[in-house]
């Protein structure tokens, strides 16, 4: 098919095992969060700027359980949290949320209560979408969709 695959960076070779399990490309770069190890500590993630030739810098730390990110058209980023709360050391449902940083860097809270939330995106409409209840214990079929509205 003519698809080339290339490596950009190894993430692990200098941030060790984060578990970066988030990404997304804007203004010419890519951003990283990070879920980290297990237990969970409040504030260990972070976002991760990487420019196509590899530079890795810290973009926003004082994060926790990063599992989703998105840019608005104002260059302010959202944040899924998957869980969060002193002394939720394993997945909690129920603590997840959405923060706002604005390039400022100052943190807006969008959304909390969320049910173990695995990914978020933006719609054509400008709503934020999150999958909740993305894992988690039985019955099978019960994830949502949810649609935020975002001020």
């Amino acid at each position: 098919l003519g698809v080339g695959v290339s490596r950009v960076v190894d993430i692990s070779a200098s941030q060790g095992h984060i578990v970066p399990t988030a990404m997304v490309f804007h203004n010419g770069n890519f951003y990283v969060g990070n879920l980290n190890t297990f237990p969970i500590v409040q504030g260990s993630s972070k976002v991760l700027k990487i420019t196509p030739t590899g530079e890795i810098s810290v973009f926003r730390s004082g994060l926790t359980t990063v599992l989703g990110l998105a840019f608005d058209s104002a260059d302010r980023l959202y944040v899924l949290e998957n869980t969060t709360g002193v002394g939720n050391q394993f997945p909690t449902p129920g603590t997840g949320r959405v923060i706002r940083i604005d390039p400022s860097g100052s943190r807006n809270l969008i959304a909390s209560g969320l049910f173990l939330p695995t990914a978020m995106t933006f719609g054509a409409d400008g709503a934020l979408y999150v999958s909740n209840v993305g894992f988690g214990p039985p019955p099978n079929g019960i994830g949502q969709v949810l649609r935020i509205t975002v001020p």
